[in-house]
This record gives C-alpha cells, sequence and structure tokens, in this order.
C-alpha cells in the first residue's frame, strides 16, 4: 500500500510540475513589452530604453529560474518540498536574490530598485523587488515578483497588491548573498579588491 501511495504522490507531483508554463519567446516578448509599458507609466522621467531592457530581462531570468527550480503550480507546495528538505532551493526569498543582480547590473539612472517584505515574521511573510522611478516614494513603485506563478513574472503597483501590504526590506537585514553587491565597501569581493585604487 505504501509503495502505490508513493507512486501516486510522485505522480501528483509531476502532474502539479508539469502546468507551470512561462510561456513561448513571442509570448514572453509581448509581456516584456507590457511590463515596459507598466514601467515607463510609473514616472514621464523613466527612459524607454532602460524600461526596455530592465523589462525584457526581468522577463526572462524569470523563466530561466522557473528552469532552474522546477516550480509546481502552486507556489506553497513548493515551499514545502523545500522546507521539509524534498528540495534545496525555491522559496520567495530565493528568486528575489538570484533575480535582483541582474537588474541591478543593467545599472538604471532613472529607476531605482527596492528589497522589499510584506508580513515578516509571519507564516505568510514573502519577498519581492519593488522599481521605482528615480526619487518616486516607495508606495508608489512597481512590484516584481518572479515567485507567485513559478517563474511567470508577476508585476503590479504596489497600492494594488492588497493581499502582501509591502514595505522596504531593513538595511540592517540585506541578505548576505546581496551584500557585495549593495555594499562593496563594508563586503569587498576579491574583484572589487584588485580594481580598487591604491592608497598613498
Amino acid at each position: 500500500m505504501s509503495h502505490v501511495f508513493r507512486l501516486s504522490a510522485l505522480l501528483l507531483l509531476f502532474t502539479l510540475a508539469s502546468c507551470v508554463n512561462v510561456g513561448t519567446p513571442a509570448q514572453r516578448q509581448q509581456r516584456a513589452h507590457e511590463l515596459s509599458t507598466a514601467l515607463q507609466q510609473l514616472s514621464p522621467t523613466v527612459s524607454a530604453r532602460e524600461a526596455d531592457r530592465l523589462a525584457s530581462t526581468a522577463i526572462e531570468e524569470s523563466a530561466k529560474l522557473s528552469a532552474d527550480f522546477n516550480p509546481l503550480c502552486y507556489p506553497w507546495l513548493n515551499n514545502g518540498l523545500v522546507n521539509t528538505g524534498l528540495r534545496k532551493r525555491g522559496l520567495c526569498y530565493q528568486w528575489r536574490d538570484d533575480l535582483f543582480p541582474h537588474l541591478f547590473l543593467l545599472h538604471p539612472k532613472t529607476m531605482e530598485l527596492h528589497l522589499t517584505a510584506s508580513k515578516r515574521d509571519t507564516w505568510m511573510e514573502h519577498h519581492g523587488i519593488i522599481v521605482t522611478a528615480k526619487g518616486q516614494r516607495f508606495e508608489d513603485g512597481l512590484v516584481i515578483d518572479p515567485w507567485r506563478h513559478g517563474g511567470r513574472l508577476w508585476w503590479g503597483r504596489v497600492a494594488a497588491d492588497k493581499k502582501h501590504p509591502w514595505k522596504p526590506l531593513p538595511y540592517e537585514l540585506t541578505p548576505m548573498v546581496l551584500r557585495p553587491l549593495l555594499m562593496p565597501d563594508l563586503y569587498p569581493t576579491k574583484e572589487s579588491a584588485q580594481v580598487a585604487p591604491t592608497k598613498r
């Protein structure tokens, strides 16, 4: 009986995993265009070229993460597998931490990226990225969330995302994996040390 149960469970997991669809290249290109439009609507000061690059990168890198994580249809099921040790990675903060560097290294001049969390220190804690126009209020930004649909990037205005009361992630809680990127003076890498000017 236990063998039959295990087989049924594996078949169920396979079915759930197979329903995640990040779209064809043409569909992802169309979604990148839609995301770029949403980014440009943040402010007239947002560069269309920068918005296009950030949108395309966010869509494509999220799709790549989906291939890496092989998520289930329902994110909470995927979290269960990670939390019970059946999978090594795939929690929401890991999706965010893997996507963020690709966007940060675009060095947008007319937009700013913010690490964000909702309902911290509860079982409903969630993590994402907020994009604002340069100098814009956090509350007026756009949430981008690669975890919510398993790599099919979700986005929406902060105020419209009613299930998640997003707040800026406190500076002291910056993830360790992102500190060399965001705090290079405090967490220098070998590469940054090699290019740093010599003091005399």
